[in-house]
């Protein structure tokens, strides 16, 4: 269906272009968001990224997928914008396997109202690269190769930040979950 629309677009029918929009607005803006955790930024790293990619389509290679193309333009700008903003991340080594199980066992326990409310707090405060890895994999459900495909990183890189991500992940939400229990009793 992309190929379609590429060529419509492509041959002078610009309005087609809304096809792309529609489709893939979603998916560009929790990729954007996993990185840049601003709304505000977000909404125009993904404005500025569908222009990008409108300019850029002659260029496009058919033989790739859309997705796959659009996806590296939204990840590429969201880094660059990321680059400019001023945050500190902490980085922790190890969790132990009790408090995973606890925390994993507190998550089984809540809505998924609250579990999206939870992860968004935490995904908030990782780093832009740990958080796009972790969105890719675990919640987009993208492989290693497709995770290569779109932010060029390399296998060894993207199974790093996997890693620390995910340490990084039960270490604050342990410490949000230890907090909203603090002030529940």
């Amino acid at each position: 269906m992309d190929d379609f629309y590429i060529n419509k677009v492509l041959s002078g029918d610009y309005n087609s272009y809304n096809y792309f929009v529609k489709t893939y607005k979603r998916f560009a803006f929790s990729i954007s968001y996993a990185i840049l955790k601003d709304k505000k930024l977000t909404e125009e790293v993904v404005q500025d990224s569908f222009v990008k990619a409108f300019e850029q389509l002659k260029s496009f290679n058919k033989e790739a997928k859309f997705q796959t193309w659009f996806g590296r333009i939204v990840i590429n700008e969201s880094l660059r914008i990321a680059k400019t903003k001023v945050i500190e991340y902490v980085v922790y080594d190890e969790i132990p396997t009790k408090d995973i199980r606890i925390i994993n066992d507190s998550i089984k326990l809540i809505n998924e109202q609250e579990q999206k409310y939870y992860i968004s707090a935490v995904f908030k405060l990782l780093s832009p690269k740990e958080a796009i890895a972790l969105e890719l994999f675990y919640l987009k459900e993208c492989s290693i190769k497709e995770i290569i495909d779109l932010t060029g990183w390399s296998e060894s890189k993207i199974k790093m930040l996997l890693l620390r991500g995910r340490k990084s992940f039960y270490s604050h939400l342990k410490k949000i979950l230890k907090t909203e229990l603090m002030e529940i009793i």
